[in-house]
C-alpha cells in the first residue's frame, strides 16, 4: 500500500515530514541529510513520508449541553 493510499493527498511534501529530516536550532529549518539545512516547506527528490512526524490537530471542543437540548 503506497503513502498516497493511506493519507491521501493531504499533506504536500515537505522537509518538514521527511524522514531523513532532523530539527535544527531555527524553528523554520530543517538537517537534512541529503541536502544540510533546509527550510521546512523544502522538499527534493529523496523525500519519504514519516508519519511519526505529524503532529495532529486537537480535536474541536464540544459545547456544553444541558438534559432540555435533547428533548422534543
Amino acid at each position: 500500500m503506497s503513502e498516497s493510499t493511506l493519507f491521501g493527498d493531504r499533506f504536500p511534501p515537505a522537509c518538514e515530514y521527511c524522514e531523513f529530516a532532523f530539527a535544527s536550532g531555527r524553528k523554520d529549518f530543517r538537517v537534512c541529510c541529503k541536502k544540510g539545512l533546509v527550510p521546512t516547506v523544502f522538499s527534493c527528490r529523496h523525500y519519504r513520508y514519516d508519519p511519526l512526524l505529524r503532529v495532529p490537530r486537537l480535536p474541536m471542543e464540544l459545547g456544553k449541553f444541558e438534559p432540555e437540548d435533547f428533548t422534543l
